[in-house]
């Protein structure tokens, strides 16, 4: 694999050990590959536990596809001298390292911190865990929707006096811990730069729920326990999706200006001088019988109607959409933020990196087959993407 010049990414030059499992620790790797870093996907021989989730493309995970992209797969048995020999030579080569074992795992095969940061002290490491190093629960797994109970989120989601909703997304609370991943890494970076020391980065999914939730929790703390409310947000009225004549629109009044075109637009113009719904303070303690007057209109025309009416009086508003409706709408398509890429699994539909850079550009590649790069990376002590096959980048 050699990438064009033209797309080498603001993290060129940057070298990652990815040796973590499931979404976590991988998306994270992968949003650094898509900056442009050098990428290694390290997996033992029994392979990473992602590849047995369905549905499948062409024989493997469509999860771990995505989850995978931008890196060069390889395979190594820490269990054998020689193999764990040879992942601390490339850990020598290496800036950053990701895992996501349970605490303890990695220093039992061979590449805690410790190890590691003695065979390379400018080694970045971070560490993602489910819930951190310490206390009563540190050694037990997690995946997505255990952290989004533990960490409260499902307390504040389903509809009003409903069952609680364990999860809205499965995978949500995994990127989110991802994106920590990535900001953790490119700070110490930024530190590496003054000090010339690599260090331990910990970071718990419990932790980046939470910093989800502030606003929830700093409600909570100031005496307002936040309850299920459905599409509904606590502190703007209106801010929710309403029923209309065919289809649910999302629709949000956001400043003193939008609340009266909405009026407007509803025609209940009288409701812009009503002092129960005049401010949006008003509008929140008001908010039932609010709610109910906007309803009861909204179900009179199609949603159509409603989010071109809307859209012209600048009125944030949006129809609820499917994937398939985005892989296809004009604003994603001139926007280029869903591409189609061919790779060993046929053609695969996928979202572009979030960024724009005007000299730099991120670039999204898909995932190498699981251990494609084992020996061309061992052979060639990790030869560069930027370069043939075998010649080394330092």
């Amino acid at each position: 694999m050699t990438v064009p010049a033209s797309q080498v990414g603001p993290l060129h030059g940057l070298r990652v050990i990815d040796a973590s499992q499931g979404a976590v620790g991988p998306w994270a790797g992968a949003l650094l590959g898509q900056l442009g870093a050098d990428v290694l996907k390290l997996e033992s021989p029994e392979g990473d536990f992602i590849r047995a989730v369905k549905p499948e493309k062409r024989g493997l995970s469509s999860t771990y596809i995505s989850v995978n992209s931008c890196k060069r797969a390889i395979t190594l048995n820490l269990k054998d001298p020689q193999q764990l020999a040879q992942a601390h030579q490339l850990v020598q080569q290496a800036d950053v390292l990701i895992e996501n074992f349970r605490p303890g795992v990695a220093d039992r095969i061979g590449i805690g911190y410790g190890t590691l940061s003695a065979l390379n002290p400018r080694l970045i490491y971070a560490s993602a865990s489910g819930f951190g190093p310490r206390g009563p629960m540190a050694t037990l797994g997690a995946t997505d929707p255990h952290i989004q109970a533990f960490s409260g989120s499902c307390s504040v989601n389903g509809e009003p006096g409903g069952l609680r909703q364990r999860w809205r997304w499965y995978g949500h609370f995994d990127v989110n811990t991802a994106v920590h991943i990535v900001q953790s890494v490119m700070a110490a970076l930024f530190e590496r730069e003054r000090t010339g020391k690599g260090q331990l980065l910990e970071i718990t999914m419990i932790e980046a729920g939470l910093d989800l939730q502030r606003i929830r929790v700093t409600e909570h703390l100031a005496g307002q326990p936040p309850v299920p409310m459905g599409s509904a947000t606590t502190y703007l009225v209106p801010d929710q999706s309403f029923a209309t004549q065919d289809r649910p629109i999302a629709v949000s009044a956001t400043s003193p200006r939008q609340w009266r075109a909405l009026c407007e637009v509803l025609g209940l113009a009288e409701l812009i001088t009503d002092p129960r719904f005049a401010r949006n303070p008003d509008r929140v303690r008001h908010r039932s019988e609010l709610i109910d007057r906007l309803q009861a209109v909204f179900k009179t025309r199609p949603m159509q109607h409603w989010l071109e009416r809307l859209r012209g009086a600048h009125v944030p508003c949006a129809a609820f959409a499917t994937f398939d409706d985005n892989r296809w709408h004009q604003h994603y398509l001139d926007n280029g933020m869903i591409r189609n890429h061919d790779s060993a699994w046929g053609t695969l539909c996928l979202c572009d990196p979030p960024w724009t850079f005007s000299l730099t550009p991120a670039h999204l590649r898909p995932a190498s087959q699981p251990g494609e790069f084992t020996r061309e990376i061992l052979d060639g002590r990790w030869p560069s993407l930027t370069e043939p096959s075998g010649r080394q980048a330092r």
